[in-house]
């Protein structure tokens, strides 16, 4: 039986477009809201510990003890370090899409936390009257495809899930036990990264870490934002990870990375 993976999305939005669904059977994915986003709008976002243990009663409530592939975009990785590090049995894989695996990784988490309610929900209310603001940093204008999907993220949730989400986020990458948990989770977890061309240089995975992954693809022509940009070339990716994963692994695999 294929393996299932599991979407663990950022701090903003979610992960359910269809095209993140190409080459893959969809009754195998799972793209859950988080506490604070979509279904779960009406609540604050809590810890990301707290996080985890939500994320694992979505995962079991679909799949059981079944080992699953977490696939986590942006502030989305650092959830599936934690789960991995809590339940390394029910981890096959772990994705990395530009993830935060340190703190230099999570920099708008480090621009929004600091602000005050206010600011927040101004900066909010811009960028759902003109997905243009959202996207100014990425240096991407957005086509018409692409604006819509971002309209739909910036709708998902509320400025106070936004700031409150971005808080836990910085608070938990520069904690210094976190480093430590990403470099065991790593060691014990086959990691595969995924980058855009575009963001790469800027957001270059740390190369100690990146020595550690399996492999580390290259997305061209896209940035941070690949989920958006580029959906079924990611979901492609996604894809051959879940089949390279479900092939039998080495027995040393544990030793060659140590």
């Amino acid at each position: 039986m294929p393996l299932p993976l599991v979407y663990v999305h950022g701090f903003i939005g979610h992960l359910r477009f269809p095209q993140l669904l190409t080459g893959m059977d969809p009754a195998r994915v799972l793209s859950p809201d988080l506490i604070g986003y979509g279904a779960y709008a009406g609540q604050r976002p809590p810890s990301i510990a707290e996080q985890v243990t939500h994320l694992d009663g979505l995962i079991r409530q679909a799949f059981g003890e079944q080992p699953v592939v977490l696939a986590g975009h942006s502030g989305g990785a650092p959830l599936c370090i934690r789960f991995a590090e809590r339940w390394p049995d029910r981890v096959a894989g772990l994705i990395s899409a530009e993830g935060n695996l340190a703190p230099s990784d999570a920099f708008l988490s480090s621009r929004l936390a600091p602000m005050g309610p206010a600011q927040i929900q101004a900066w909010l209310d811009r960028a759902q009257a003109d997905p243009g603001v959202f996207l100014a940093p990425e240096h991407l204008r957005g086509d018409p495809v692409q604006l819509d999907r971002v309209r739909e993220w910036l709708n998902h949730q509320s400025a106070t899930a936004v700031h409150a989400m971005a808080r836990a986020l910085l608070v938990e990458t520069v904690h210094p036990g976190y480093a430590t948990a990403v470099s065991r989770v790593m060691a014990q977890t086959p990691t595969y990264l995924i980058q855009g061309e575009l963001s790469s240089s800027a957001l270059g995975v740390p190369t100690r870490l990146a020595a550690m992954a399996v492999e580390t693809y290259v997305m061209p022509g896209v940035g941070h934002l690949m989920v958006l940009e580029d959906p079924e070339a990611f979901a492609r990716i996604v894809a051959s990870i879940v089949r390279a994963l479900e092939a039998p692994v080495p027995r040393d695999f544990a030793i060659a990375r140590d």
